[in-house]
């Protein structure tokens, strides 16, 4: 037996359950495998199993990712990225397309698609000789920092932990649309281990901002020293990440690529 799930509007998203089922409803026949496509709503890490307790996290699905449609568990997706990286997540992290859902079950399903991470590598850039070339020590240095000039006015700079490219973060209304850019959102699980000091997830996310999207998108930034701060709003967030920031020459900011942030719709 098939069936078809349309595109989620917002209306419909608000209508629907804002938590993944309990750690006892996890893993619940019956599953669906699936055919179709979907866009990621805000970046989400992608699980092993169809549950947010007793799983591991395999592989982040970014922002504005189009990912294939493989399955379906009680409003649990599994999706693959096109790196190939397989995992499943919570139906609010993705905005579906059409989605084409046929009966089958949970041995049948991971016999097919087995979660698993990156199998291929992401292609080398084409050198730009516009472009510095950063050496892998400076890089490693200021990822997720905020990087001030000391030897021009402070302007400020938020290196993404993923590219490694740097961002200017003018003023309140800039560092709230990173905030929107840039966080990735996390579970109410993920983000009581992150409470807790759990080290290894702290250490995946270093220098991110997370967003608990459970708890009305609050934001926090996960300092690369092991610190998290609280971002109550754009103007509180501008000055948190600028009091915990690191001085740079201009001669070290001119090697580390500079990006423009894009505003999301």
């Amino acid at each position: 037996m098939k069936r078809l799930i349309t595109l989620l509007t917002l209306t419909t998203l608000l209508t629907l359950p804002t938590s993944p089922v309990m750690a006892g409803e996890c893993w619940s026949e019956p599953y669906h495998e699936a055919s179709g496509s979907a866009t990621v709503r805000s970046a989400v890490f992608m699980h092993d199993g169809p549950c947010q307790e007793n799983t591991a996290v395999l592989a982040t699905a970014p922002t504005g990712a189009t990912v294939s449609v493989l399955a379906e568990d009680h409003a649990w997706y599994l999706i693959r990225l096109s790196n190939g990286a397989t995992g499943w997540v919570w139906h609010t992290f993705l905005n579906l397309g059409a989605i084409s859902l046929s009966d089958s079950d949970r041995a049948t399903v991971e016999s097919k698609f087995p979660p698993s991470g990156p199998t291929t590598s992401t292609p080398t850039p084409t050198p730009n000789s516009q472009i510095p070339s950063p050496s892998s020590s400076l890089l490693s240095r200021v990822r997720g920092y905020i990087l001030l000039q000391v030897e021009q006015h402070g302007e400020a700079w938020y290196v993404d932990p993923l590219t490694s490219a740097r961002y200017y973060m003018k003023d309140g209304p800039t560092a709230y649309e990173m905030m929107r850019t840039f966080g990735l959102g996390v579970t109410e699980a993920d983000y009581a281990k992150i409470a807790a000091g759990n080290a290894e997830l702290k250490s995946r996310l270093r220098g991110r901002i997370v967003l608990r999207v459970q708890l009305r998108g609050e934001a926090y930034y996960l300092h690369p020293d092991g610190s998290t701060y609280y971002l109550k709003d754009g103007p509180a967030a501008y000055e948190v990440m600028r009091a915990h920031s690191l001085g740079i020459t201009d001669a070290d900011l001119s090697a580390i690529a500079e990006k423009t942030l894009v505003p999301k719709p």
